[in-house]
């Protein structure tokens, strides 16, 4: 006997839980674990170098050009001791190379650091003027801002050089933490700028009825609101001058020589000192960690803070 035709609307579905297919929580676990499996996957590959040249800085000479590549060796500090404290062993390699890494970390403690203060203080009073103020031309003045930030260092590093020159400030602290400027102050400015525009106007308005000057606004009012976006913006101005590489290379010499700049001196012509080398790398880049984990709230607050506006 045939069975009957099922009629259109008459019910005929199956009730959701018979459906074929996956269910829904199923597919929800199926996403979460494919996210972990991608999550672990990038950050295998993002600490991969990292990994990579910190285990280069506890090898000795002969391990870091062992052929084949040697995975278990015997961990050693000598690169550290030559890099921090300037103690050399008999290795080759360390015997031959003498680069002054403590006073190359001093001065970049001091460009760097010169230098994100001051574009601080200049940075923001832009920031706020432009966010704030409808001036003539506003865009123009944000977009001269950003030219510095996009355009070839070439196109200014010349004509500096030169006038450095002239002027006594070629190979000064004072001359880097300057020319440092064209980096942080642009930074700066795009970034707190939006933190400035999501303060409600309400508020200044009110301090201008009291009497309260601009200045005053500045230090009073948005200065205190905007303190998440302060402390991420001086973290990533502080970052971005101390890995700077041109700067220093074309600026500078020894007496205002960066680490940066003086990591690459260990590549030498017979040889290249790759466990003193990374040593240094590492010690580079261990500040920027320190800082950034030390305000790393207030740089996910602060980059989230200027985000959406009411």
């Amino acid at each position: 006997m045939q069975a009957p035709v099922p009629i259109a609307g008459s019910g005929s579905r199956p009730p959701p839980s018979t459906r074929p297919g996956m269910s829904r929580k199923a597919r929800e676990r199926r996403n979460h674990a494919l996210l972990h499996i991608g999550l672990i996957i990038y950050f295998t590959v993002s600490l991969m170098p990292f990994v990579w040249t910190f285990l280069t800085s506890l090898k000795q000479s002969r391990d870091v050009a062992a052929a084949p590549l040697k995975i278990f060796f015997q961990p050693t500090l000598d690169n550290y001791r030559a890099v921090l404290f300037n103690q050399y062993s008999d290795d080759s390699a360390l015997a031959r190379v003498r680069v002054d890494i403590p006073g190359s970390f001093m001065n970049s403690l001091i460009i760097a650091g010169g230098a994100t203060l001051l574009a601080m203080l200049l940075g923001n009073i832009a920031a706020f003027a432009l966010a704030r103020y409808k001036m003539p031309e506003r865009e123009v003045y944000a977009f001269f801002f950003l030219a510095f930030r996009f355009a070839p260092v070439f196109v200014f590093i010349i004509p500096m050089f030169l006038i450095y020159q002239e002027i006594g400030l070629y190979n000064t602290h004072l001359g880097m933490i300057l020319i440092s400027q064209v980096i942080a102050i642009p930074l700066i400015v795009w970034v707190m700028r939006s933190f400035y525009e999501s303060i409600p106007p309400e508020l200044f308005d009110s301090a201008a009825l009291d009497g309260a000057t601009r200045m005053q606004m500045l230090r009073q009012i948005a200065l205190p609101l905007a303190a998440p976006g302060l402390a991420a913006t001086a973290v990533l101005a502080f970052i971005a001058c101390w890995n700077n590489f041109v700067f220093p290379f074309l600026l500078g010499a020894k007496q205002t020589q960066t680490i940066t700049l003086a990591t690459i001196t260990f590549i030498g012509y017979e040889e290249v000192a790759w466990g003193m080398m990374t040593a240094a790398a590492i010690v580079t880049i261990v500040p920027e960690l320190i800082l950034a984990m030390l305000v790393q709230k207030h740089i996910v607050r602060g980059l989230t803070y200027g985000a959406v506006k009411e």
